[in-house]
């Protein structure tokens, strides 16, 4: 899966043919779901890619390189060594059940007026329940702080809690959460300035501590609970990605149960790609182990 956060896209612009985002990684074998906002132009947004399973996947001719061939399926050779490693005698896995890896229900409510700002997708797998959301930043001045910790973190915490509870399976929430919690997450903690600075005053962290607390976990954090220096976003008009003065702004939240080993999805390791360029945040990755 890839999620993404902050598109700024209208649905005019998925419809644009010059534009060419509709079935953007199509040919690599992707399906896709997007939630655009309609509170304001260029504002917010969300989209999941989600990896088809069992069926046929083009391979694309062109020579021009574009985000689609980055997905792409590998080319003969290289599958070949694939099998040929998978084909070791030794290697007990068990093939996962393509049903498995494919939603069985997608939405974009948790039923509240911010619905309209297209900040949330969530698809329901099998074995839990996956949303992408893009929290609200409490802005320049903190004119939505109030907003942001005393109504989103309550009733979105609310949400998911009540999907975890209505499906009778573990949850998981990531993307841009717009907050830095802990003293390892910033690169500068304890500055003056910071407790006036969207996402890292203390009263975003209370509030992300409270919904951790309420049965879910910081899964990076959990499983590199001493590891420094690691920021998902860096201010580009300070110039701090070089010298890396970053904040971890992007997570992934689960379900505390999901840690147990009879759980049947588990998370085995969460990071960030921090050389990889082209926004002021770096892409956060978590593997899953699923039984099948």
């Amino acid at each position: 899966m890839l999620c993404l956060q902050e598109t700024k896209l209208q649905g005019i612009h998925l419809e644009d043919p010059k534009l060419k985002l509709r079935g953007i990684l199509d040919e690599a074998g992707y399906d896709e779901h997007w939630s655009c906002s309609t509170a304001k132009k260029g504002y917010s947004g969300t989209a999941i890619f989600v990896k088809r399973q069992g069926k046929g996947i083009a391979t694309k001719k062109g020579k021009q390189a574009t985000i689609g061939s980055y997905f792409a399926p590998k080319k003969k050779n290289e599958e070949k060594t694939k099998q040929k490693s998978n084909s070791n005698p030794k290697d007990k896995s068990i093939p996962i059940n393509p049903e498995m890896l494919t939603p069985t229900n997608v939405g974009f409510s948790v039923g509240k007026e911010i619905d309209n700002e297209g900040r949330v997708i969530f698809l329901e797998f099998p074995w839990a329940t996956i949303a992408n959301v893009y929290v609200p930043n409490s802005g320049q001045k903190l004119e939505r702080l109030d907003y942001r910790t005393k109504e989103w973190d309550k009733f979105f915490l609310k949400f998911m809690q009540e999907k975890q509870k209505e499906r009778g399976l573990p949850v998981i929430w990531l993307g841009d959460l717009n907050i830095a919690h802990k003293a390892y997450d910033i690169w500068n903690d304890g500055a003056k300035h910071l407790a006036k600075q969207a996402g890292v005053t203390e009263q975003e962290r209370e509030s992300f501590t409270e919904q951790l607390n309420a049965g879910f976990v910081d899964v990076f954090r959990k499983l590199h609970p001493n590891a420094k220096g690691n920021y998902s976003y860096w201010s580009q008009r300070a110039g701090n990605r070089e010298p890396n003065k970053g904040l971890r702004l992007d997570y992934f939240v689960a379900s505390e149960e999901m840690f147990s080993e009879d759980s049947k999805v588990i998370p085995r390791d969460s990071y960030m790609i921090m050389d990889q360029l082209g926004s002021d945040h770096s892409p956060v990755v978590l593997e899953l182990e699923i039984k099948g």
